[in-house]
């Protein structure tokens, strides 16, 4: 069980490093298969730590707040009661969430749907309200957000520092109040120790040694792997 979830976070780590997508959606349900939903989704979050904090200065600077304002005010609302139904649930319930999150997801990114009608304040807090609570009881709050940036047409460095930035804000309210609900333990802390570093050397390896590899091929096999993990978590 332990190789399994270690080679879970690499692969969601290579899927990062190589298409910026896929790391939660891997992760998360094979973690909740070996550890139960609560310490999945709390592991998920403190692994994502090192790299948000590398990314962190560059996108603070780079990221156009003023439209990022509605996603995420509404964000820092949801976010607080995901992490609270996440910690009120029946176990199962919760699993059984998660693994519908991950097919969802995973069978829209494999569709390639994105948002092509007008963006406005009232679409963006909507967006901000759904990925929120998505990742205050899963850590899955990213496709919707992700699909809804790129759909704003801004420039790519422009896109890439707002998910960054909203990553990175996300994490920080998801932690918190994993706190507040007492969702952290000892065992969970110690083990994001060991994991956080082979997440990270995934990220470093896809980023570096998959250039080569075809993103199409690469891009369908994330989703199969995200959509096999979410049967399975719903299975189970």
């Amino acid at each position: 069980m332990l190789g399994f979830a270690l080679g879970a976070v690499f692969v969601g780590g290579l899927s990062r490093g190589f298409a910026g997508f896929g790391a939660a959606l891997i992760i998360v349900p094979a973690l909740t298969l070996v550890y139960g939903p609560v310490p999945a989704v709390v592991l998920m979050s403190l692994i994502e730590v090192p790299g948000a904090l590398q990314l962190a200065r560059t996108a603070v600077r780079e990221a156009d707040w003023r439209s990022l304002a509605p996603l995420c005010i509404a964000a820092a609302v949801t976010i607080p009661i995901g992490a609270w139904m996440l910690a009120i649930l029946d176990a199962d319930i919760v699993r059984r969430s998660i693994a519908g999150m991950v097919v969802v997801f995973g069978a829209v990114i494999a569709t390639g749907w994105r948002y092509k009608g007008e963006v406005t304040k009232a679409i963006s807090a909507a967006i901000g309200t759904v990925g929120g609570f998505c990742s205050g009881i899963a850590s899955l709050g990213g496709p919707p957000v992700v699909m809804f940036l790129i759909a704003k047409g801004s420039n790519a460095a422009q896109t890439r520092a707002g998910i960054i930035a909203y990553f990175g804000l996300a994490m920080v309210l998801r932690l918190a109040a994993f706190g507040v609900y007492d969702l952290y333990s000892k065992d969970a802390l110690w083990f994001s120790l060991l994991l956080a570093p082979v997440y990270m050397s995934g990220i470093w390896v896809g980023s570096r040694y998959f250039k080569g590899v075809s993103e199409t091929v690469f891009r369908r096999v994330v989703v199969a792997l995200v959509l096999i993990m979410g049967m399975f978590a719903l299975l189970k």
